[in-house]
């Protein structure tokens, strides 16, 4: 994979531009395209240095500016482009320690990163709804109400069921898990990128042990502090319910982790694995299970009874900062 980081960030940014673009029809593969759309900044970024993704983000933007009009243009730079250039600049980032040995950022931060990101855009998307969170939740109520009328009713429900209360609990919950789940796509678009990246022999970092991601103490402050704050009233309180949920998420991933080490020495582990992930596709609810055990983690370090404590990436001699 060959050329210069101005061609790839010209070509990276037209290909984001154009899956951001396509969610204007609304169907649900274009959701999906909308949700990959930083993919391709993310691998610009990470083989050909930050740089890359800075023209990505630009000539994205550039490209709907013209074609579709300023202001896409100017929710592509906040919501796909500048996320994007960041998390991938902070994956290359890197120090020399002691002895010369190179620090790699490590990837725990990385993921409350994700979570702070995906709270705080839902967050900015309030204003362009409502003031206020009666208007707010009376906006959500109405697109759900719609979107049930133009299917012919509610899926799953006898057909002189009364679909408002699951519209009173999408609405309730639509928020943070949009932010929680624009946090698990960024997750797995920086994955995916990385990987993309590192087969192409690209990557300067090493990879990483993923088993053994460790949050900063301060993580803590974003559970937490999203629950309490979830008390108070109106768009306070909404706003700290998006950082409760993306933090959840995170702290889920975090248990997932510790699954992953604390099985490493059962015969049945590959079985194990298997029922977890098919549980987190056909039950979500787990995300809570795993949540607590992420907290057990980041509290007590259960995964130092299976195999030594938590680290970071490896280290290398050498590297090429961004």
């Amino acid at each position: 994979m060959r050329g210069s980081p101005l061609l790839i960030g010209l070509g990276a940014g037209a290909t984001s531009a154009l899956l951001y673009a396509a969610a204007a029809s609304g169907s649900p593969l274009a959701l999906l395209l909308l949700y990959a759309a930083p993919l391709p900044i993310l691998i610009a970024a990470a083989g050909w240095r930050h740089l890359a993704g800075l023209v990505a983000t630009v000539f994205g933007a550039a490209c709907l500016a013209v074609v579709v009009g300023p202001k896409t243009a100017l929710y592509f730079t906040i919501a796909v482009g500048l996320p994007s250039w960041w998390l991938a600049y902070l994956a290359l980032l890197a120090r020399t320690g002691e002895g010369g040995v190179v620090e790699w950022y490590p990837p725990g931060r990385l993921v409350i990163w994700c979570a702070a990101i995906g709270a705080l855009l839902v967050a900015a998307s309030i204003p362009l709804v409502a003031t206020s969170l009666e208007e707010y939740r009376a906006a959500l109520r109405e697109l759900f109400t719609k979107a049930f009328e133009a299917r012919g009713g509610t899926p799953g429900l006898v057909p002189d069921a009364d679909a408002k209360p699951l519209i009173e609990l999408m609405t309730a919950l639509a928020p943070s898990m949009a932010a929680g789940f624009w946090t698990a796509s960024s997750l797995f678009n920086l994955w995916l990128a990385a990987r993309i990246v590192r087969a192409s022999g690209r990557l300067v970092r090493p990879w990483p042990d993923l088993r053994r991601i460790a949050f900063p103490n301060k993580a803590f402050i974003g559970l937490f502090g999203g629950f309490a704050g979830s008390l108070l009233p109106d768009l306070a309180g909404l706003v700290a319910e998006l950082f409760a949920g993306t933090f959840l998420m995170a702290f889920a991933l975090l248990g997932l982790a510790v699954v992953h080490v604390v099985t490493q020495a059962t015969p049945a582990r590959g079985l194990i694995l298997v029922a977890v992930y098919g549980m987190l596709v056909l039950q979500p609810w787990i995300l809570l299970f795993l949540a607590g055990l992420g907290v057990a983690e980041q509290i007590f370090g259960v995964r130092r009874r299976f195999g030594g404590p938590p680290g970071g990436p490896p280290a290398t001699a050498t590297a090429n900062l961004p």
